[in-house]
């Protein structure tokens, strides 16, 4: 991703606007790899709140059928 900058900096002074002649700015202002972080983290962390939802879900189907189980059982023997 190569942009131009639109801000430029004076040696002399630190940092100023400048009209025209001056020099690009001495830090980097392209924030590339924190977007590239940023977007891992997001699907990872989406990712794994899919996969705890799924389980939950699989547990509480555990728990109702282990529940009917108990009460089928239960009815039979009496």
């Amino acid at each position: 991703m190569n942009r131009t900058v639109s801000y430029h900096c004076d040696p002399a002074s630190g940092y100023c606007e400048c009209p025209d002649n001056c020099a690009l700015p001495a830090r980097d202002a392209d924030l590339g790899g924190l977007k590239k972080f940023n977007r891992a983290a997001t699907g990872f962390g989406l990712s794994l709140l899919l996969v705890f939802a799924i389980a939950i879900i699989l547990a509480a189907g555990f728990v109702r059928t282990e529940s009917i189980h108990r009460d089928i059982v239960f009815k039979r023997s009496v």
